[in-house]
């Protein structure tokens, strides 16, 4: 992946169930080729993030381009990649963020509307060299909507993130670490000891494999949210982003952030 793909991945990990009266409905409207794809092109498009009619010119603040997208919905009550997306990211954002809630908001929308989901964790590779320096408010702000997304207790979760060596992330983890705290406001808690026996809620093969070539892992941190859900995590993943752009990393990186394995929360 060369350091300056725009692409960005995220996949939504969890338990899916289907509606139990979907597939008579798309059959009834012959929509029985429905999938993550064409759901989120559907999507997209409503909320104006993205467009694929084609001779109409470019979408006036279209956020991303689409390029793929899957899902698993295999109903067997393990944890799936159960929906996810790729797209390249627009390079004239325009003042805007990295479209992390966005596409996370596509992704979650097309679930509900296919059926339930219990969201485990998430990943998402980022171009961070897209990433601009003036989302702080919108942090801020977005840490009193998270402290406020549910009455606890907290929820124990895993953020890991991954690059390439030409990134120098390994050695700024320090300095992620303490950003992350900074940038939070006191709405998530690091916590010291191993990780990797809380870090259950992601499926094996991330998608993503061509562009996470050679990236490894830099840090794996132990922390807390006021509730898990889809904000608090979209959220914790975009101060973990501001964090390592602040710290000077300016190539794509892959960041995940997974549940404690020990317990699935009721569906989102």
């Amino acid at each position: 992946m060369d350091v300056s793909d725009p692409t960005l991945i995220m996949g939504l990990h969890g338990v899916f169930h289907r509606h139990p009266w979907i597939d008579r409905v798309l059959a009834e409207n012959d929509l029985e080729d429905e999938d993550v794809f064409s759901l989120a092109v559907t999507r997209a498009e409503a909320y104006g993030w993205s467009s694929t009619h084609l001779g109409h010119g470019t979408l006036d603040g279209s956020r991303w381009g689409h390029n793929d997208a899957g899902e698993d919905w295999t109903e067997d009550n393990h944890v799936r990649q159960l929906a996810w997306l790729q797209v390249a990211v627009e390079e004239q954002l325009h003042g805007q963020r990295l479209p992390l809630l966005p596409v996370a908001t596509v992704l979650s929308d097309v679930l509900h509307h296919m059926g339930t989901y219990t969201l485990t964790g998430l990943h998402t590779v980022v171009p961070l060299q897209l990433s601009t320096d003036d989302g702080l408010v919108y942090l801020s702000q977005a840490a009193d909507w998270v402290a406020a997304a549910g009455p606890g207790p907290s929820a124990d979760c895993v953020i890991s993130v991954a690059a390439r060596d030409s990134a120098g992330l390994a050695t700024r983890a320090q300095d992620v670490n303490a950003l992350i705290l900074e940038r939070s406001l006191g709405r998530m808690a690091i916590h010291p000891g191993n990780p990797s026996a809380l870090a259950g809620g992601l499926a094996p093969l991330l998608v993503g494999e061509v562009q996470t070539e050679g990236m490894q892992n830099a840090a794996s941190i132990r922390c807390s949210l006021p509730a898990w859900s889809l904000d608090s995590a979209i959220w914790a993943a975009e101060v973990t982003v501001a964090s390592m752009r602040d710290a000077g990393v300016r190539e794509p990186a892959l960041l995940t952030i997974s549940q404690n394995g020990d317990a699935l929360t009721p569906d989102v």
